[in-house]
């Protein structure tokens, strides 16, 4: 059936292999039509991957030219997934450039009577031609998963249904800018497919309610500040408890994680990193959910711990080296105290197995992105972004680091106040609409003047409501930040000095999204950000220890802790000391908008990969 405007799904999923390919060989050109697939070629391509919500066992697969299928693309082939989900599948390929789609559909309903669709965006036929055999070790997002669904979702709500001038590159473009909205509405569409909540509205399948929500929201790329949680709370009867826990197990999720970042390098000869030895600089945080919570359907996400969660680390490997065929190799081992680094690199995809000081070991998939050279000066450093898991106690964790050159002549060192250069620092500069007002003004002695402070803001409700989530709040925290008065190395963030609310109404219902604020221990103006240097030197880290989170709309629920920030990521972590709102651990703020984030996927950040960071992350 012909979805509308308003009911038809786009779906960019992350630009596996193939993608990676069609940016390569295209320069992310061309795109098909609506539903025509264009004329059949003699090419052909092979794909395996899986359907994840979890695990769809006995899903159709259908492999699609020009659109997704509820949206009358070309069917090109058809498989049934074994009972992991898992498909592999032969196709004839389409001539010229048409934007190809992997389509996933349950063989029962949910317990809401919707059926579970997935769907996910693969690249251009061309590139998929030339490319040849694909899986996930080689085209890293043949998964199709509830984020590539909300991904599609998205880009379709912001181009009427058609997909006519879908690329990777727009794809990578809308993950950048819509990326808080995609992570609120793929935990909308988990929630049912898991049968953890039902639609409080008529929807025909999973694939018509995430474009409902992005349809009926405000999202993260207007001006106004984005209302996708609340949209999509309403849309499940505003009392869906597992949508603030599903976004965190996203946002830590191997396989999720890194489909919220960053597109796909062409999988074929091409590395996001050139080879050489870096230093890692990084944070690994564990969160309270357990990889369970992403992997099984019948795991109910309410009350669900990890016993305990290990407070976050800074962990610093001096000595990574990754060579031209993608290996990743450390020459620390357990006895001098470092962490012994493994891993692999194809494309801009790095999994990594990491072993701790304290015993613990990580296995993780990340995206990798090069940061803009204003930010870091002495050779080209790469930002790191995904999540993984404890091998040992399953608790889902999220990663964040940065790769710095070792070899150049002069040492690599970051340029945290090159936000405020706009001569230097390409892209978003200054102060962004993200519904934060008051930054205009420096309070006396508490940063460098003359300065335009930044205006941030961070959605906090998968942090503050736990497994409990509030019928009616979504708490947000607006931050202006600025360099710190007498220093080139440290920030100082502040509450703004107006009231920093919205009200939103949605078909009905009313959503006060009220600030929380950030404290510090010891400091009664605002809180202070320093390079971290504990347990070694990590100055691409940002530290603001005694720091607490309180809400506006339940104060007794704050969280204190150690809160850090790793130069370009889209999130800041805060690994909790107390008690509070049931969250232990470390809990995950998400950045809206990216100011702090702009990223290139070139391996040679120049300034025309920086041109390019003006249309979002790649």
């Amino acid at each position: 059936m012909r979805h509308s405007s308003r009911h038809g799904l786009v779906r960019f999923a992350m630009l596996p292999a193939a993608a990676a390919v069609a940016l390569a060989l295209a320069g992310c050109g061309g795109g098909g039509g609506g539903g025509g697939g264009g004329p059949v070629g003699t090419s052909t391509a092979s794909f395996a991957g899986t359907a994840i919500d979890a695990p769809v066992a006995g899903a159709t697969i259908t492999i699609t030219a020009g659109a997704p299928l509820v949206d009358n693309g070309t069917v090109i082939g058809t498989v049934t997934a074994n009972g992991q989900g898992g498909y592999s599948i032969s196709v004839t390929l389409p001539s010229g450039s048409v934007p190809i789609f992997a389509n996933a559909a349950a063989p029962n309903p949910t317990t809401s009577g919707a059926s579970l669709e997935l769907t996910s965006y693969l690249g251009q036929s061309d590139a998929l031609s030339a490319a040849g055999a694909l899986t996930t070790s080689n085209l890293p997002d043949l998964d199709i998963s509830p984020v590539t669904t909300a991904a599609l979702a998205v880009y379709a709500a912001q181009n009427g249904g058609s997909y006519a001038s879908l690329t990777p590159a727009l794809y990578a473009s809308t993950l950048a800018t819509e990326r808080n909205d995609i992570l609120a509405i793929a935990a909308a569409v988990k929630a049912v497919g898991d049968n953890l909540c039902s639609p409080a509205t008529t929807v025909t399948s999973t694939t018509d309610l995430a474009l409902q929500i992005a349809q009926n929201a405000t999202l993260s790329g207007t001006n106004q500040p984005s209302t996708t949680l609340a949209t999509a709370a309403a849309f499940l009867g505003g009392s869906c408890s597992a949508l603030p826990t599903l976004q965190e197990a996203i946002l830590a999720d191997s396989r999720f994680a890194p489909e919220l970042d960053l597109g796909d390098l062409i999988e074929a000869n091409v590395q996001a990193v050139m080879p050489g030895t870096y230093e890692l600089q990084s944070v690994i945080a564990e969160t309270p959910v357990p990889q369970a919570v992403v992997t099984s359907a019948s795991t109910s996400t309410s009350g669900t711990t990890v016993a305990p969660p290990n407070p976050a680390e800074v962990l610093v490997d001096p000595s990574v080296t990754i060579d031209a065929s993608g290996n990743v190799t450390s020459s620390d081992n357990a006895s001098n105290g470092k962490p012994v680094v493994s891993g692999t690199l194809m494309g801009n995809l790095l999994s990594l197995v990491i072993n701790d000081p304290n015993g613990n070991t990580y296995s993780l998939r990340t995206k990798v992105a090069s940061l803009p050279t204003a930010l870091s000066a002495g050779g080209q450093a790469y930002n790191v972004q995904g999540g993984g898991v404890n091998m040992g106690s399953e608790a889902l964790t999220m990663f964040s680091a940065d790769l710095v050159p070792t070899g150049g002549s002069t040492a690599a060192a970051p340029q945290w106040d090159a936000f405020w250069n706009s001569a230097s620092y390409p892209g978003m500069m200054g102060s962004e609409d993200s519904g934060v007002q008051g930054c205009s003004t420096v309070p006396a002695g508490l940063a460098i003047q003359p300065v335009t402070p930044l205006s941030l803001r961070f959605d906090l409700s998968a942090v503050l409501h736990g497994p409990s989530m509030s019928d009616d709040a979504f708490d947000a925290l607006g931050a202006c930040v600025a360099p710190t008065a007498g220093s080139q190395t440290s920030w100082t963030m502040w509450q703004p000095s107006m009231s920093n609310s919205f009200g939103e109404d949605h078909n009905g219902w009313i959503y006060a999204m009220s600030g929380a604020t950030l404290t510090q221990a010891g400091s009664a103006n605002g809180v202070v950000w320093n390079e971290a240097s504990m347990p070694t030197a990590a100055p691409y880290v940002m530290e603001a220890d005694n720091v607490t989170l309180t809400p506006s709309t339940n104060p007794a629920a704050a969280i204190t802790g150690n809160a850090y920030y790793v130069l370009g990521s889209r999130s800041v972590v805060l690994s909790t000391t107390g008690s509070g709102s049931g969250t232990a651990g470390s809990a995950i703020l998400s950045l809206q908008g990216r100011v702090l984030s702009q990223l290139s996927e070139s391996s040679r950040n120049s300034s025309d990969g920086q041109q390019s960071m003006s249309q979002g992350d790649h």
